[in-house]
């Protein structure tokens, strides 16, 4: 008898804890942090705003933005499985797919909810001043000039890397036709210009973007693009020909058709498929609320949410797709 209690109780023990590894289970997808950037970016103030829209669907769901890793950061957590839902960029997410560009191998575990929510272009601006009308014209003269870009390893210095190859030139061919290329910060970039130490500086940027509104107000800068070949060779890498509306910055007077990407919300594989579901229904049906928050949502076509072009190569999250084809926006 005694021994037959045994066995029940380590029977029951058995079962207890097959049911609390599997309550975990269910409970861990609930208790999201979505990874942005560094607190007061406009991808945190973002993330703050889709946790806001989920939670006021779905008030027991736990959802909040974490103040980490930025756009490349936050897809290597995503592909090791340290992070769950991050915010990451159509442009990234085709580079961390393929692994290329900045990531030495593919990520595979990463799949994606809403694509589109914004619009971010990889600006060019040239010192005004500087007799600089064309990218392509420094190429056809082997022209001097020196170029800043950020620091390398971000999206920005890579897109400005890109920028530089559809043209036909790269660093080293800035420096053998006797200029200078440097990778630094925004406010090294922004008193160069001033003091006419930089000829080019490209960067990602969005409307209202600080260092480039400075800039153009002090009248520095002018934007420029590149031809339509140049863009079109830019799609491989994920960017989008996208429109920046003219007076989008003091002193633009026309539109430019400059390469873009937007932002998505990206999970991993392990997320479920209710919760999936759930998030791409909130996000997707509570535009309204994310405008009043950021401003940069009123880029975001809800029904254009779960777009291959949006999402950079990276599979729906079948959940996503679930709601999707619902709505009749996927087939």
């Amino acid at each position: 008898m005694k021994k037959s209690s045994q066995v029940i109780f380590g029977v029951l023990v058995s079962v207890m804890a097959v049911l609390f590894a599997c309550a975990a289970g269910f409970a861990a997808p609930q208790d999201l942090k979505i990874g942005s950037n560094k607190v007061g970016s406009t991808w945190y103030v973002q993330a703050a705003c889709i946790a806001d829209a989920v939670k006021k669907a779905y008030p027991g769901m736990e959802i909040d933005a974490a103040p980490i890793a930025g756009g490349i950061g936050n897809l290597k957590l995503l592909g090791k499985g340290q992070m769950n839902i991050a915010l990451t960029m159509g442009n990234n997410n085709l580079w961390a797919w393929n692994g290329q560009v900045l990531f030495d191998k593919p990520i595979r575990n990463i799949r994606t909810l809403v694509g589109g929510l914004d619009q971010f272009y990889v600006g060019i601006a040239v010192r005004r001043g500087s007799g600089i009308k064309s990218l392509e014209d420094i190429v056809k003269n082997k022209q001097k000039i020196r170029l800043m870009t950020v620091q390398r390893g971000t999206t920005g210095e890579a897109s400005a890397a890109h920028v530089l190859e559809a043209v036909g030139m790269n660093y080293d061919d800035i420096k053998k036709w006797g200029g200078a290329v440097d990778h630094t910060d925004f406010e090294a970039i922004t008193n160069a210009i001033k003091d006419g130490r930089c000829d080019v500086f490209i960067q990602a940027l969005s409307k209202g973007h600080p260092t480039f509104t400075e800039l153009a107000v002090l009248g520095k800068i002018d934007l420029i693009t590149i031809s339509k070949d140049s863009l079109k060779k830019l799609e491989k890498y994920g960017y989008t020909q996208s429109l920046l509306p003219k007076d989008s910055f003091k002193g633009q007077t026309a539109d430019l058709i400059l390469p873009g990407y937007r932002s998505t919300l990206t999970v991993t594989d392990k997320m479920d498929d209710e919760t999936a579901y759930k998030i791409t229904k909130a996000v997707v049906e509570g535009k309204d609320a994310l405008v009043k928050g950021h401003k940069a949502f009123a880029e975001f076509e809800p029904s254009k949410g779960g777009n291959p072009e949006n999402l950079g190569g990276v599979p729906l999250h079948p959940g996503a797709a679930k709601y999707y084809k619902e709505k009749g926006y996927i087939k």
